[in-house]
């Protein structure tokens, strides 16, 4: 277990007042950091989930900082869940806020996400050359599509399990190649949405990966 300090902390975007979490590895003096994004709140998603749990603990002992928050309408965060679009706003200014921290280094800033937090994660590092370096896990296919005809310009890697209810594994190789690089893929034998029995895997890859680019 990595030694860490964790910060419960209200973050203030303008439009909403957000519950985060921030555990930072005492080894490392401002160590990266990398946000993570939980799934939809209309699902029960929020910043414990159970994946984003393996990633921390992952990160956490490689040294990198995590933030996690609720979204709007979740936990202690104030409003309410919508369609995404404040959420989006939301979740960009925890980009702005979380890279000018002192205590992390704002200049090695990653993101990484899980189903609905994917959406967040990639339209995040669409948006702001504040990131580094992203993981995308099992985003949604209708949103997941859209990032083929714009260009992310950060070192991405996409995550899905092959028994995904919500996404074939054809369409996804489809989409995933007429993503902008630099990129790469990992499809999951025998995962489905909620990567049950494969949340090490999950933690693993995503970790090695911000390691190489971040």
């Amino acid at each position: 277990m990595a030694d860490i300090t964790k910060e419960l902390t209200t973050l203030s975007t303008g439009i909403s007042e957000l519950e985060s979490l921030l555990e930072i590895p005492n080894q490392v003096k401002r160590p990266p950091c990398v946000i993570l994004c939980h799934p939809h709140p209309r699902y029960g998603g929020n910043m414990f989930d159970a994946v984003l749990n393996q990633i921390s603990t992952y990160l956490l002992s490689s040294g990198i900082a995590t933030l996690r928050f609720n979204q709007r309408g979740v936990g202690m965060s104030s409003g309410e869940s919508g369609d995404g679009t404040n959420e989006l706003i939301d979740t960009e200014s925890v980009v702005e806020l979380t890279s000018s921290n002192p205590k992390i280094d704002g200049s090695r800033l990653g993101i990484i996400g899980y189903s609905f937090g994917a959406w967040m994660a990639l339209e995040s590092a669409f948006r702001t050359n504040l990131i580094k370096s992203l993981v995308s896990i099992a985003c949604p296919q209708n949103k997941f599509a859209q990032y083929g005809t714009v260009q992310i310009t950060q070192p991405k890697l996409l995550i899905l399990g092959d028994r995904d209810h919500d996404f074939t594994l054809g369409q996804f190789k489809f989409l995933a190649n007429r993503m902008s690089e630099p990129k790469k893929t990992e499809v999951i034998t025998g995962a489905d949405h909620f990567f049950r029995e494969h949340r090490d895997l999950v933690g693993d890859l995503s970790c090695e990966f911000i390691k190489e680019t971040l």
